[in-house]
């Protein structure tokens, strides 16, 4: 029987109980990621300047939606007003106007707010053409009351009228001066531009369309009227470029005052339950990595400083090549806690499953004697991993090499030692239900490398056929079926499952710690005995990514 690749979801981060350890380095937004492309590292002295872009198009998206609900909200509001005040019988096409500023806001809100790929250049456009429109239909509607109140003979009921035109404009105007992120110069275009065209517009109209009304402007043309709406345009204009400026500086002033060590922080590349990961860059060596910051929020809780502290001092202690490599580690005034580990191209294994179905027997195998190797320095250190999960197996392209296995995310190790101390509650459960072995699930015997063995055959398992060995609609309900049920075999879900690979991971599920693989270096040798393990090498392995990526550029020195 074949599985079909859309069946059975990977395990989602909310099953992990306790504690969810982030995945060091998911894919980037969804609308900066050409489509079959890894998030490759910025070439070299690049990455700031990379990072502070990326930041404004993702500042820019997010506040120019804000902009145009407040413009929604604002518009319905006056609708609103005037409905009630009476004054909307004046011109039927005030109201239509103001009925489209709604529509085109709140349009322009949900676009942007969507998770529709935009790029950088479009929601440019979109900015001028929200804040181009909005303005242009504000001077239409001061046109055509205008003209309905000269007709009446009211100037001064025009002129009242005019005044709510240019508060109007003014609040366009500092609007996009304080909320669009951009440099002095590139808002003074927009705003000055806001300012003038209307006043322009409006005096070429009633010349050219209603010369019988142009004597009715002469009262409104005079230093007393012209002169205090022409200034009141201009102070506006002059406070929202400022406003812009000083913002923009700011911006900047803390992009590169964020700095941890002599690491430079750039983008977010991701977030979990311990932490977030951000893109950053070593300021004297220029070398990309990835740092790991404690959340502000779980700064004051001594036992997820602990556990940050442990993770990073476990993790720095191994050098095995298929072991995420430690940088640095620190801690800032502030009391925030970091640290900084190598930065790779790639995707996790469950994004592999995800995005690319099952994993065949032998490039498989390929990857899992890779892990193996690590966790066998970590096991012989005493340290246990406990979370072992295809969202923490990184599939890497490093130095030349493709399909580089690297074990992410130690921050619910295990340390074998006595002396060590316990940083979990007495009797909680900490790990991701669907791989935990059944004596973490019920806490009744201490977890050793074995532990990590079942994980693995679990994340074989997963890899394999695209489903959990075990299901369940809780937390629960999987961990008592880990502990119950007996696992169905990999071929009975998927044809074509080599019988000793089969073997090999029933053998790792195996319920009693004694019937699995007593250590991680006899599942090695194992998995290097079955028939597909020649399936798969460095040369296939490469032709696979060339053939999904644009090739990664190593940097240079």
């Amino acid at each position: 029987m074949s599985t079909d690749q859309q069946s059975s979801p990977a395990p989602e981060a909310g099953d992990v109980i306790d504690l969810i350890p982030t995945e060091a380095f998911p894919r980037p937004f969804e609308d900066e990621r050409p489509t079959k492309r890894v998030d490759n590292p910025a070439p070299i002295g690049e990455a700031s300047q990379g990072s502070l872009a990326a930041e404004t198009h993702d500042l820019r998206r997010r506040r120019l939606a804000a902009a145009a609900l407040f413009m929604a909200g604002a518009t319905t509001a006056l609708l609103t007003w005037s409905l009630f005040s009476g004054t909307l019988y004046l011109h039927r096409g005030v109201a239509l106007i103001k009925v489209a500023r709604v529509i085109v806001s709140v349009g322009t809100a949900a676009l942007l707010y969507s998770r529709k790929p935009l790029s950088a250049s479009t929601v440019k456009g979109i900015e001028y053409g929200l804040f181009g429109l909005m303005i242009l239909l504000l001077g239409l509607a001061e046109y055509l009351v205008s003209i309905e109140y000269l007709r009446q003979g009211d100037a001064l009921a025009m002129a009242t009228y005019m005044k709510n035109g240019v508060i109007g404009a003014i609040m366009l105007m500092v609007l996009y001066g304080a909320l669009i992120p951009n440099d002095a110069a590139s808002a003074a275009r927009v705003i000055l531009t806001m300012a003038v065209v209307p006043v322009i517009a409006f005096t070429l109209l009633m010349e050219y369309e209603h010369p019988d009304l142009v004597r009715e402007l002469e009262t409104m043309r005079s230093p007393e009227h012209a002169g205090s709406n022409v200034v009141a345009l201009l102070c506006g204009a002059a406070l929202a470029i400022y406003a812009a400026h000083i913002l923009n500086g700011l911006r900047k002033d803390l992009h590169d005052a964020r700095k941890f060590g002599q690491y430079q922080l750039g983008r977010k590349i991701g977030v979990g339950g311990m932490g977030e990961v951000y893109m950053a860059e070593h300021q004297m060596l220029k070398r990309p990595a990835a740092l790991k910051l404690i959340k502000g929020e779980d700064g004051a809780d001594p036992l997820a400083v602990a556990r940050f502290e442990r993770e990073v001092k476990s993790a720095a202690r191994l050098s095995h090549p298929n072991t995420i490599a430690i940088y640095d580690y620190g801690r800032t005034e502030d009391g925030t806690f970091y640290y900084v580990m190598e930065y790779l191209p790639g995707m996790t294994l469950q994004d592999l499953v995800k995005q690319h179905g099952p994993v065949p027997s032998g490039r498989l195998i390929y990857l899992l004697r890779q892990v193996c190797g690590g966790l066998a320095e970590a096991h012989s250190m005493g340290i246990i991993h406990r979370d072992l999960k295809p969202a923490n197996i990184f599939v890497a392209l490093r130095g030349g090499e493709a399909d580089v296995a690297k074990i992410l995310d130690f921050g619910l190790v295990k340390l074998t030692d006595p002396s060590a101390p316990e940083l979990t509650t007495d009797h909680s459960v900490s790990g991701t239900p669907a791989f935990m072995a059944p004596e973490q699930a019920t806490g009744d015997a201490p977890v050793d490398g074995r532990t990590d063995v079942y994980a693995l055959g679990a994340i074989a398992y997963y890899a394999l056929t695209g489903k959990t060995p075990f299901h369940g609609s809780t937390s629960m309900a999987i961990m008592i079926s880990q502990v119950r049920d007996p696992v169905v075999p990999p071929s009975k879900l998927l044809d074509g499952v080599p019988e000793d690979l089969e073997d090999v991971i029933l053998k790792c599920l195996a319920k009693d710690p004694n019937e699995r693989y007593p250590n991680a270096k006899a599942m090695a040798r194992a998995l290097a005995a079955c028939s597909s393990a020649a399936d798969w090498n460095e040369e296939k392995a490469e032709a696979w990514w060339q053939a999904q990526v644009q090739p990664v550029t190593a940097p240079t020195v």
